[in-house]
């Protein structure tokens, strides 16, 4: 976390984890998780970086490398796409937005330095330079019934759909799925202390975990450390919300995507589950058949986010990839103990076929 933004939350109360580089809360974490699910919030996005991609050739560039139709890309619209090894497995998911100076490619900073290595290797003649974020960059989440007030008497346009891009004053605006409108703003870290400061007195400002608590129940799904090449796109819903075109040219692992699309059956999908555990289990984390808790792994899960409880028995939302014909209460846990059978939750879009 930049050291300045660092130092200007914790003015505004923030507690910080252990590790310095997120937000735990602002001092009353009940009420904040109570403000996540019922409420209007300001949130640190702690954890995020991306990869700025310019030049010339840097739309053909980034098109034979992604899954999804960089084409569609405007100022205006952001779009999910993921980066496959030559298996289909993903390495990386971006969400992408173009600019005046090229495109921007979000993603967890900690697969920064591989996930660029690996780019620039198959950059060649192109006329493409491929960096990373300046570290005084910083972002912030706002969410609830008056965000759109609140952000409109700050700026003169916001996005008016999900996906949907504006960049003003140096601050870009994105606006992510939910069930209640919700905005990713990016900017330098003096600009966006202003903004805070702006914005703050009408909301709740709660801990850096409730962004990921909106992925999950938005269906959002992501790439972490822990879970790089574990998935397809399928697996992650991206055919479903728009994270991988199956009409556009090759790109690594392509042929992989589309076979299955077209000739195979998916036998593992995303979903939204919750379940109680005494410690949180970490993405790529197995889960098992509640029938054989020691047998073999029939999912893992991308996504945690605890939610407060007692102090021996934590509930968690998670997205989880399961085996289909696994997928129905209580029959899903993790390993050895039945206790933690998953309760799946509905999509908040149609489910995926198998085909």
């Amino acid at each position: 976390m930049n050291n300045q933004w660092k130092e200007y939350l914790q003015c505004q109360h923030a507690v910080l984890t252990d590790d310095e580089n997120s937000v735990e809360h602002f001092g009353q974490p009940q009420d904040e998780h109570a403000a996540i699910t019922t409420g209007n919030i300001i949130c640190p996005i702690s954890r995020t970086t991306f990869i700025h991609a310019a030049g010339d050739d840097a739309k053909t560039f980034l098109q034979g490398q992604l899954t999804n139709d960089i084409s569609f890309i405007n100022p205006q619209l952001s779009q999910l796409s993921g980066y496959c090894n030559p298996k289909g497995r993903l390495l990386a998911l971006f969400r992408i937005t173009q600019h005046a100076d090229g495109y921007r490619l979000h993603f967890p900073e900690s697969l920064l330095d591989k996930t660029i290595g690996r780019l620039k290797m198959f950059v060649l003649r192109a006329k493409v330079t491929l960096e990373a974020a300046d570290a005084d960059v910083v972002r912030f989440g706002i969410a609830g019934d008056q965000a759109i007030t609140q952000l409109g008497a700050y700026f003169s346009t916001l996005p008016d759909a999900e996906n949907g891009v504006v960049e003003a004053d140096g601050i870009t605006v994105i606006r992510h799925p939910g069930h209640r409108p919700r905005f990713e703003l990016i900017g330098h870290v003096q600009t966006m202390q202003t903004l805070w400061q702006t914005l703050s007195p009408n909301f709740t400002a709660v801990g850096s975990h409730a962004w990921q608590r909106l992925d999950i129940e938005a269906g959002q799904p992501c790439v972490l450390a822990e879970t790089v090449e574990m998935f397809i796109p399928q697996m992650l819903n991206l055919d479903v919300i728009n994270g991988v075109s199956f009409k556009k040219g090759c790109y690594p692992g392509q042929e992989v995507v589309a076979r299955l699309h077209y000739r195979g059956k998916l036998k593992r999908h995303m979903r939204i589950a919750q379940f109680t555990a005494d410690a949180c289990p970490p993405p790529g984390t197995p889960l098992y058949a509640v029938a054989d808790p020691e047998g073999q792994a029939i999912g893992n899960i991308v996504l945690t986010h605890p939610i407060p409880g007692s102090a021996t028995d934590i509930e968690f939302h998670a997205l989880c990839v399961i085996a289909n014909e696994a997928a129905v209460d209580n029959a899903v846990c993790l390993q050895g103990d039945t206790k933690t059978a998953l309760k799946l939750q509905d999509l908040p879009y149609p489910f995926p076929s198998e085909g």
